[in-house]
């Protein structure tokens, strides 16, 4: 018998070779655009994390301001801290905030502005604010008594509490708030 003429020749190959290997090539380009896209993700929130780092530690500075004007010769006692004022928008008497209307009356939701927080001299644009609120004046302090320490206290035994609130935020609108309690002697 004669051989076939080669091109009418039957071959085996059913092109299950060229198959598979585009399936690979399309589960390894799935996995790649995959990763990029997880990879552009995980940037984005370090990127948030910088900019909510950086709204904390102004937050922080104005805060550790506000409590060195506190500590500072009388300003604890100013008359900002008896009767509110426009002239130091900062400083507010017992019970003040509270008998506002909303949201003027909550820090978290007020519009912070010149007229009711002033800005941390440490802020380049805005970004620092606080405000301080008298929280209780004189109040003696715990251990001032026979009956409970076992003796009297020489030194001075009342405090003035005040409550600081201070706003940060970060170049990019990231916003942190730190409320903290702070007290001073007042004897």
């Amino acid at each position: 018998m004669a051989p076939m003429p080669a091109f009418r020749r039957r071959t085996a190959q059913q092109g299950s070779a060229l198959i598979t290997s585009l399936m690979i090539l399309i589960l390894i380009m799935i996995i790649g655009a995959t990763s990029m896209s997880i990879s552009d993700i995980q940037f984005k929130l370090a990127g948030n994390l910088q900019f909510e780092s950086t709204a904390m530690s102004s937050s922080e500075t104005a805060v550790s301001e506000a409590e060195n004007w506190l500590a500072t010769s009388t300003n604890y006692k100013n008359d900002g801290f008896t009767t509110y004022s426009n002239a130091t928008p900062h400083l507010y008497p017992v019970g003040y905030l509270s008998g506002l209307t909303a949201p003027a009356n909550d820090v978290l939701t007020m519009s912070w502005s010149n007229s009711n927080s002033t800005e941390a001299a440490s802020s380049t644009s805005g970004n620092q604010r606080y405000l301080i609120e008298l929280l209780e004046q004189n109040v003696k302090l715990l251990g001032d008594s026979v009956a409970v320490g076992g003796r009297t206290s020489t030194g001075c035994s009342q405090v003035t509490n005040f409550r600081v609130t201070a706003r940060g935020i970060s170049a990019r609108g990231a916003t942190k708030f730190v409320q903290t309690n702070y007290s001073v002697l007042s004897c």
